[in-house]
């Protein structure tokens, strides 16, 4: 059993606990104990009760619920709350604007248990009359409702990814071959269905085929002789699986992979004796575009100026400088991060643990700034093929400054500049916000620019053009933040990026080091946009990152 899914259990338990109104101070106790279990580096499975103990938080009553569901996968106590609690309250538990004892309040007094109707309640006014709500919580929750309607059938690329590896697995015994088409096989950051290409040799049982397999149910309406449409149980996102014999199995892939506005500017399905995707571009005397840019978008404008091997690659990265440790809410120590990192083959490890304004995240006071750079300074002295960067991802105040003085920012090496508080206002206010940092002379990176949480929220306003150009302006590089909860710029806007010859720079944010490997994400992301690598902040050798982060 892995700490997340330990650390999942006893956070839900909280929630269900709050929502019932149990033991407040037993409910505070043991979601202390959650956090301090979530920043545990090891496998707590594997801890003794006396290593249990040891963590801030941890008593008898935390050691029987880890034993329990790292033995059983359950957890009694969880188990009893969600017998006594309707099935829709995990998904009231997910609206934000509302919380585990609003949640509690909107069941025990409106007998509201499902989204539906928690919908229906605010657009009728019933929800501001309750006690602690009022108009603009109601709106709040009701904005947030919608959204979550609109996305539930959709996954980020890793859950997607992670899905179709499974069913890759359930199928490749039932065809000559099968491959990844649609969004999955284009890199998109939101995958909205799954689809694949199957080669057989008997297309009219192929439909048979994938009804034998546990799991898959069919939408008959929807399915056809060719085309098998449905869902894997307990998903909720469409798959669709075209099948083809050998000779148009290649092609196939190119068409159901390709944007239709792709599709459009090229005019492959009027094409004749081709084979595949290759074939489709050069025979209409067209430059290639690989399949993560074929969009529609600016793809063959890119192309009038570059070729797919100015695009950046994983292997291109010598470093990242978003990252974070235990000297905030990281996960594992500054040693362990920077020697995953080095692990991997990178030439250096930026850490740019959070500010001391991010209290909530354990942000860096000043006396924690000079005892982290000490510890850089001896790592630094036992490596020479390996560099410790100091850094900080420093809050973007709502007046637009950064929360330390001008003497501890320039003890960086380069400052990650980020809004983590306070996001909701117009673009008005964000533009300033944000420009403000960027023109900030100690400034060098502009962190996560619109602060999205793909499927969770959106980000806030922002005028992207108007911004990139205070980036090309004051020597600023602008994040894309390679976390698939994020992929923050937006991969769209990278072409605009290129053509002001503003420096991207693809950070994992990682929290623990599993978290470095979503470099790859960035990487995949970025090239929609076409990436350059020649544009790409740490694609650049140490020395001319550091000329970088000085505005040599």
């Amino acid at each position: 059993m892995e700490n997340e899914q330990i650390v999942d259990a006893l956070e839900l338990l909280v929630k269900l606990w709050d929502v019932h109104g149990l033991n407040e101070f037993k409910s505070k106790n043991l979601s202390f104990a959650a956090r301090g279990l979530d920043k545990f580096p090891g496998r707590i499975a594997n801890l003794t009760e006396d290593e249990l103990y040891a963590i801030p938080g941890v008593g008898k009553v935390v050691i029987q619920i880890v034993r329990d569901v790292a033995q059983t996968g359950t957890c009694p106590d969880l188990d009893a709350m969600m017998e006594q609690s309707p099935p829709g309250i995990l998904d009231l538990l997910q609206v934000k604007g509302l919380g585990p004892k609003k949640v509690g309040l909107v069941w025990k007094e409106l007998g509201i248990t499902e989204l539906d109707d928690l919908l229906a309640s605010c657009e009728s006014g019933q929800l501001e009359q309750l006690k602690g709500f009022g108009k603009s919580v109601t709106e709040n929750v009701r904005t947030y409702i919608l959204f979550l309607q609109e996305n539930r059938k959709k996954l980020r690329i890793n859950k997607a990814e992670n899905l179709s590896n499974d069913l890759l697995r359930l199928l490749a015994p039932k065809f000559e071959k099968i491959a990844i088409s649609g969004e999955l096989a284009r890199d998109c950051e939101v995958i909205c269905s799954l689809v694949y290409v199957a080669q057989t040799t008997d297309i009219f049982g192929s439909q048979f085929l994938i009804e034998d397999i546990q799991g898959f149910q069919t939408d008959h309406q929807q399915s056809s002789p060719f085309t098998w449409r449905g869902h894997f149980e307990g998903h909720l996102i469409p798959i669709e699986i075209h099948f083809t014999d050998a000779s148009q199995f290649d092609l196939m892939i190119y068409q159901w992979s390709a944007h239709p506005e792709h599709l459009g500017q090229v005019n492959s399905f009027k094409l004749k004796n081709v084979s595949s995707a290759e074939e489709v571009y050069s025979s209409q005397n067209l430059p290639y575009i690989v399949p993560a840019m074929r969009e529609g978008l600016e793809e063959f404008r890119w192309s009038e100026k570059h070729a797919p091997g100015d695009l950046i690659e994983l292997a291109d990265l010598k470093g990242c400088v978003h990252n974070h440790s235990t000297y905030s809410d990281g996960k594992n120590t500054l040693l362990e991060m920077a020697e995953a990192s080095r692990a991997m083959g990178l030439q250096y490890f930026g850490i740019a643990d959070h500010s001391q304004y991010a209290a909530y995240a354990g942000g860096l006071k000043e006396e924690d700034v000079q005892r982290q750079h000490a510890e850089i300074d001896a790592l630094n002295g036992q490596w020479t093929d390996f560099k410790i960067l100091k850094g900080i991802e420093a809050d973007i105040l709502p007046d637009g400054s950064l929360d330390y003085n001008p003497r501890i920012l320039a003890s960086f090496d380069y400052v990650v500049a980020s809004v983590h508080a306070q996001l909701v206002m117009d673009e008005e206010r964000a533009m300033g916000r944000l420009i403000k940092a960027i023109e900030n002379p100690y400034t060098s990176i502009l962190g996560h620019p619109t602060g999205r949480l793909l499927l969770t929220r959106n980000g806030y306003l922002i005028d992207t053009s108007k911004i990139l150009d205070a980036c090309k302006a004051n020597g600023v590089s602008i994040e894309l933040n390679a976390s698939p909860y994020r992929l923050d710029l937006d991969w769209r806007h990278i072409y605009e990026a290129m053509d002001k010859g503003v420096y991207v720079s693809i950070n994992p944010d990682a929290h623990k080091i599993e978290g470095l490997k979503d470099m790859e994400y960035g990487v995949r992301v970025g090239r929609k946009g076409g990436l350059l690598k020649a544009l790409t902040l740490n694609a650049l050798p140490l020395n001319e990152l550091k000329a970088f982060f000085a505005k040599a």
